[in-house]
């Protein structure tokens, strides 16, 4: 087997590209196609790449297929290649005048007054900041990071975040309410309890996050069955048109209740969570934060506190 830095010095990006295209067409042939070379040249190229690791990737034949090395090397090609793309797009803003990039994942708990709050702030402090940014749920956006195609996460700081190791700050707590139509039943009630909303279907958090666990553990701790699910989603787009439509309920993060509560199209019942997930925060990679990131992690800190939301 080679030497272990033998990978590093002989291989280059455009292995990369290549091995890539290749495990996507699964073929030599294919892939010499969609490559635009020849096929004794991509087999030159998937050569050289095995004889840097010293292992097959593939096994020949009719459709090539991969070896139990070939997974790793893949993923591992797959964040070369995004952090490449990723350095020169950071090149091409910097030369055109601005002073870098950064992409942000964020759910909804932030986009509601955090995340345009900053944008405003930033465009003020550092125009030449481009600034991207994904909505999404947890999962999500924590599969988007792990694949490097996230700089900054605005997330709930769960058992996940805590124990990734990765450099992290809380931001702000926010409390989920429970949340229903306008004019729904409930409202007439001063206090509501749990043992009321169980017999109502509600828009349940996806299976196994957690806040699925959480309004569960809630539900459980008040002696009581979960009531029936008519869907499960993280969308609150569905969730704001099934509520309007039905007598079903959901839980919403504070912040996000109140924007929809201001635009009419929810009302908060007067029930949180007894058993909550964790403060929101900011996530990220690198120990030390390059200029851009370092000037919108300030922002949003400053936002935060501005915003009332530090406690």
């Amino acid at each position: 087997m080679p030497p272990a830095d033998t990978w590093q010095r002989r291989i280059r990006l455009r292995h990369l590209e290549v091995l890539r295209i290749i495990a996507q067409e699964g073929s030599l042939t294919a892939a010499a196609v969609a490559l635009d070379i020849t096929q004794p040249a991509v087999s030159q190229w998937l050569a050289d790449i095995e004889a840097a690791l010293g292992e097959r990737l593939f096994i020949r034949g009719q459709r090539l297929r991969p070896t139990p090395f070939a997974a790793p090397v893949l993923a591992h090609a797959e964040r070369v290649l995004r952090d490449a793309q990723h350095l020169g797009e950071q090149v091409r803003a910097i030369r055109e005048g601005g002073t870098g990039q950064v992409r942000i994942g964020a759910m909804q708990v932030a986009n509601v007054t955090l995340v345009p709050a900053m944008v405003l702030q930033m465009q003020k402090e550092a125009p030449g900041v481009e600034l991207s940014l994904v909505e999404g749920t947890a999962a999500e956006l924590w599969a988007r990071f792990e694949r490097n195609e996230l700089d900054l996460l605005i997330t709930r700081l769960e058992a996940r975040a805590l124990a990734s190791g990765l450099p992290h700050r809380r931001l702000f707590s926010d409390h989920h309410r429970v949340v229903c139509k306008p004019g729904h039943a409930l409202l007439r009630r001063r206090r509501p309890g749990w043992a009321d909303v169980a017999v109502l279907p509600w828009v349940m958090p996806p299976a196994d996050t957690p806040l699925r666990l959480a309004v569960e553990a809630t539900f459980a701790a008040q002696g009581l069955a979960l009531p029936s699910v008519i869907l499960a989603s993280g969308s609150s787009t569905v969730l704001t048109a099934l509520l309007g439509r039905t007598d079903a309920l959901a839980v919403m993060s504070s912040l996000a209740a109140a924007h929809f509560e201001a635009q009419g199209a929810l009302r908060c019942l007067n029930l949180t969570l007894t058993h909550d997930i964790g403060d929101v925060g900011l996530v990220w990679q690198e120990r030390q934060p390059g200029a851009a990131l370092d000037l919108v992690l300030s922002c949003l800190e400053r936002c935060s506190r501005a915003l009332g939301n530090a406690a």
